[in-house]
């Protein structure tokens, strides 16, 4: 059993936070990089995800599709890690062509640490509202305010499943 939730719990978070976000990239005012290109590849994960909760995908399939939307980022946003900064001292740590593969690694990687604990009531919520805020805070106080305020929506598109999901809202599903 891959999904070790307590009662029966309806396989939707990833839908119902994608259409939050989906709400909230359609309402705010600020400009968000990227917006239709993220959307794009959030969504196709999104399917993908709904896909294999119903028919269980083999991991081949799931993992090309990844990668693939890694690429697309990569190709499409010019979206990939070019340096590590100055991570070990007073010089930049540039990456060159490696960049790439090492972007394509870090993409598949999030993807599938995040995927490994859903399944247990409000775990994968949790951890996710605390990445997203420490992120968040990050830009916020970089003065990337557009990025900062992505995250912020992030959380409040999770919150509600979060507490639908462990039954502070009332009952469980």
């Amino acid at each position: 059993f891959r999904k070790r939730h307590q009662g029966l719990i309806p396989l939707v978070g990833g839908i119902s936070v994608y259409a939050g976000i989906c709400f909230t990239f359609g309402i705010v005012d600020y400009y968000i990089p990227h917006a239709s290109l993220y959307l794009a590849c959030a969504g196709v994960l999104v399917f993908i995800g709904a896909l294999d909760d119903r028919f269980d995908i083999s991991v081949k399939i799931r993992a090309t599709i990844q990668a693939a939307v890694g690429i697309v980022m990569m190709v499409f946003g010019k979206l990939y890690l070019s340096s590590l900064g100055y991570i070990f001292g007073s010089w930049e740590m540039v990456l060159g062509p490696f960049g790439y593969f090492l972007t394509l690694f870090a993409v598949w990687a999030a993807i599938n640490a995040f995927n490994m604990v859903d399944g247990i009531d409000g775990l994968l919520g949790g951890l996710s509202c605390v990445s997203f805020a420490a992120i968040g805070m990050i830009l916020w106080f970089d003065g990337q305010t557009s990025l900062a305020i992505w995250c912020f929506a992030m959380i409040a598109a999770i919150l509600p499943y979060i507490m639908l999901n462990l039954g502070i809202l009332g009952r469980r599903y």
